[in-house]
C-alpha cells in the first residue's frame, strides 16, 4: 500500500523541522566541539571505509570539490587524516583517517550522546528505542531508493561502561546484527 499525499506531506514537514532543530542543537554545542558537522561527517565516513581518493569521498558524501579540499586540508592540519600516494596511480593520493581522527570521532560521539541523553530526558528507554528503529527504517528506505549504503556503519560505539576516551570498535557482524534487529 502506498503512502498518501497527506501523510507524505506531513512527513516532509516533520523532516524539515527535525533538520532545522538539529542545526540549532548542533549550533548550541559549537563551543564544546572541535570539529564542524561537515568535518565530523567526513571523519565518521573515513572511520568506516578503507583509504580512498578525495574525489570518491566527495562523491560519497555529496560535497563539492572545493568544500572537500578545504575540509580535508583542515583535517590534515589537525592530524585527523593523512594522505598517501595511490599505489595504482602515482599522481593521485589516498586519504585515510588517523588514530587521532578515530579518537576525535569517538570523543565527539560520546559528547553528542551525553547531550542527547540530556535533551531526551522526557522520553522513556522504550520510546527512544522505538524512535531509533523508526528513524533507522526511514533512513534505510531513503538509502535503498537512492541505491546507496550507509556511510557510518563502523564508527566507534559509545559504551556507557567504558572509561572516557577509550573507544570501542564495532565489527561488521555486530553492525549487521544491530541493523537487522532494528529493522525487524
Amino acid at each position: 500500500m502506498s503512502v498518501s499525499q497527506e501523510t507524505a506531506s506531513a512527513l516532509v514537514q516533520e523532516l524539515f523541522e527535525l533538520q532545522r532543530v538539529m542545526r540549532r542543537v548542533l549550533k548550541a554545542s559549537i563551543t564544546e566541539r572541535e570539529l564542524s558537522v561537515v568535518q565530523m561527517s567526513l571523519l565518521s565516513h573515513l572511520a568506516s571505509v578503507p583509504a580512498r581518493r578525495a574525489k570518491d569521498i566527495g562523491a560519497e558524501s555529496g560535497l563539492g570539490a572545493s568544500v572537500m579540499s578545504r575540509q580535508l586540508s583542515h583535517l590534515e592540519k589537525l592530524g585527523f587524516i593523512e594522505r598517501t600516494p595511490d599505489p595504482e596511480d602515482g599522481r593521485a593520493q589516498l586519504v585515510q583517517i588517523t588514530e587521532r581522527g578515530r579518537t576525535a570521532v569517538a570523543d565527539h560521539l560520546e559528547s553528542d550522546t551525553r547531550g542527547l541523553i540530556e535533551r531526551l530526558g522526557a522520553l522513556s528507554e522504550d520510546d527512544a528505542a522505538r524512535t531509533r528503529q523508526d528513524l533507522n527504517r526511514l533512513t534505510e528506505t531513503f538509502l535503498t531508493s537512492l541505491g546507496l549504503e550507509r556511510m557510518t556503519t563502523h564508527i566507534p560505539r559509545v559504551d556507557p561502561q567504558r572509561p572516557r576516551n577509550a573507544t570501542t570498535q564495532t565489527t561488521t557482524t555486530e553492525t549487521a546484527r544491530r541493523l537487522e534487529d532494528s529493522v525487524q
